[in-house]
């Protein structure tokens, strides 16, 4: 996952988020929201992983990882870590077959599988939403 943020000295700020996100920063806070009203106990942390990777906004539910958010001009992406029984759920899901065959041919970290997403519109936060609910109830 590449970043723009990559200066250690300065965290990135909202307005910095919303300035590189744009329109798209409207997704980002459908996503805080959908997390806070269906598991409550949400909180975003900015971390810092390296002058190669920057940046990155980690969304946190109680103590869990919930996904690493990487911000990119006009949008941003998604890194999940898939665990082995929320990888069971998602293929016997109803979710896209592109979204199954890309955690079936993925390799297994100790962390899981790692699932990505690029968040342009609307319409891609369906899946995304589902596949929350997916890790956080497993």
């Amino acid at each position: 996952m590449t970043n723009i943020f990559i200066n250690k000295q300065q965290e990135p700020t909202d307005e910095m988020l919303s300035s590189t996100l744009g329109e798209t920063k409207e997704l980002l806070v459908a996503i805080f929201r959908f997390i806070e009203t269906e598991f409550g106990d949400f909180h975003p942390e900015w971390k810092y992983y390296g002058p190669k990777l920057g940046w990155s906004l980690k969304l946190f539910c109680k103590k869990r990882n919930v996904v690493f958010v990487g911000p990119e001009n006009g949008y941003f992406r998604l890194a999940f870590a898939i665990g082995e029984k929320a990888y069971n759920k998602i293929i016997q899901s109803n979710l896209p077959d592109l979204i199954k065959k890309e955690l079936t041919s993925s390799k297994i970290y100790v962390e899981g599988r790692p699932l990505r997403f690029e968040v342009r519109k609307k319409e891609d936060l369906e899946p995304i939403f589902e596949i929350i609910r997916i890790k956080l109830t497993t």
